[in-house]
């Protein structure tokens, strides 16, 4: 009698991958360093360890592109026309990190209506789990293609600093966010800050507004340095942890980075914190 044959076991199966982290950025007003800061962390992230996918969603008035030195062929616009799948409409970019340009004056963008941001947002969900990490650079301002952007992302990045102007419309933009339930978490970052002092002092202000008017916390995600490097990076069409990898504001924007990565299936290297005060330290 011949014996029983085995069982076949089940092939191992693949790890299910779930929806990446999308982190946006966003401010009330424009000259904050927002776009400056998304592409340092993407670049930053990627040097970590981690697929980045990095999203202009300044959607009629790219600048990233440019910011990283890149020349795009194709755009958002295309991807959203259906001349082009979202992956061929991809830029490389400074340490792998992907590129989805947005287009260049044009209103019709800056002005996407729900059924377009709702196309943008299916195709970027199609996309996500190629990537670890997705970074959505989000329009300035409070438009309504800003703030549906915003939707997708957990956390939002609310990027400030300590000038009055600054502060109310950042308060401003974080009220209008509140409105909408299926806004994400919302975490301040202070750029261009003195000194730590100042930002403590400006995340508090800030703080103490969205508990007394909103009933809210909003947690600080970090506090970065004014560093001269950042304009001479920018004047090379670099980001400043490439260009300066030693300068304060480079330091603050790698451990940033990494804290952002505890979030997603990549545990980077211990990056050293140096001058970035941060909630998840």
């Amino acid at each position: 009698m011949n014996p029983t044959p085995p069982i076949a076991s089940d092939p191992p199966r693949e790890p299910v991958r779930t929806r990446p982290p999308f982190v946006g950025a966003i401010s009330g007003k424009g000259g904050v360093g927002k776009t400056n800061l998304v592409a340092n962390l993407a670049v930053a992230a990627s040097g970590l360890g981690a697929r980045v996918l990095l999203v202009d969603g300044d959607l009629g008035l790219a600048n990233l592109d440019v910011l990283l030195g890149l020349v795009p062929t194709r755009c958002v616009s295309d991807v959203l026309t259906g001349q082009v799948p979202l992956d061929e409409a991809l830029v490389p970019g400074p340490r792998g990190v992907r590129l989805l340009p947005a287009a260049s004056g044009r209103s019709d963008l800056a002005a996407l209506g729900a059924a377009g941001l709702a196309c943008l947002s299916a195709r970027l969900e199609e996309n996500a789990h190629r990537f670890d990490l997705v970074l959505v650079d989000i329009g300035a301002g409070v438009g309504p293609a800003a703030l549906g952007l915003a939707t997708l992302c957990d956390p939002i990045l609310l990027v400030t600093n300590a000038e009055p102007t600054s502060l109310a419309d950042a308060y401003a933009t974080l009220k209008l966010l509140r409105r909408n339930p299926a806004a994400g978490r919302i975490e301040l970052v202070v750029n261009s800050a003195a000194d730590p002092a100042e930002g403590l002092r400006t995340h508090a202000q800030l703080a103490r507004l969205a508990k007394r008017f909103l009933d809210d916390e909003l947690p600080l995600q970090g506090v970065l340095p004014r560093d001269p490097r950042l304009a001479e990076a920018v004047t090379e069409q670099r980001t400043v942890v490439e260009a300066f990898p030693g300068s304060p504001a480079s330091q603050g924007l790698v451990a940033m980075a990494a804290r952002l990565l505890k979030r997603s299936s990549i545990t980077p290297p211990p990056a050293n914190g140096g001058w970035t005060h941060g909630a998840f330290d």
